[in-house]
């Protein structure tokens, strides 16, 4: 089996600054997304974003330890694995920000890409499981974060 991929749309009743900027707070990621363990930033860029990041994260009894680059451009948080886990091969995605009116509109690609043999409905379960973590839990800090400012 190859890599699955999965992509998801929805909008965020929040501005495009504060989406990137809960984005760029790689440490805590663990808080919104239930999947990840635990986030620490390794290097950052010219310009202060977390480049290189570490993660544990688990999804449908897989945990794996990964590196990731990260880029941040203008409207963009891509995210790509360095180097293969004990569980999986490669894993990588982005979300890219929009404005919408007064909110934002954000599109999620993801892939994973497992070394580990599982039936792939489960495997398609897990990437969708991510996918809406990365929809839901984000939309759900974002909007926290609107409610606090």
């Amino acid at each position: 089996m190859g890599a699955i991929t999965e992509k998801i749309e929805f909008d965020i009743d929040a501005s495009p600054e504060l989406a990137y900027a809960t984005l760029l707070d790689i440490d805590s990621l663990p808080q919104w997304s239930s999947s990840h363990k635990s986030a620490k930033v390794l290097e950052r860029d010219a310009n202060g974003n977390p480049s290189l990041v570490q993660v544990e994260a688990g999804l449908v009894g897989i945990t794996d330890k990964l590196t990731f680059k990260y880029e941040f451009t203008e409207n963009k948080c891509a995210w790509d694995t360095v180097s293969e886990g004990a569980a999986v091969r490669a894993q990588g995605g982005f979300y890219l920000l929009s404005p919408k009116g007064d909110g934002t509109h954000v599109e999620v690609e993801m892939y994973i890409d497992p070394k580990v043999k599982l039936p792939g409905f489960v495997m398609k379960k897990g990437v969708k499981m991510a996918a809406d973590i990365a929809s839901k839990g984000f939309a759900k800090e974002v909007l926290a974060r609107k409610a606090k400012s």
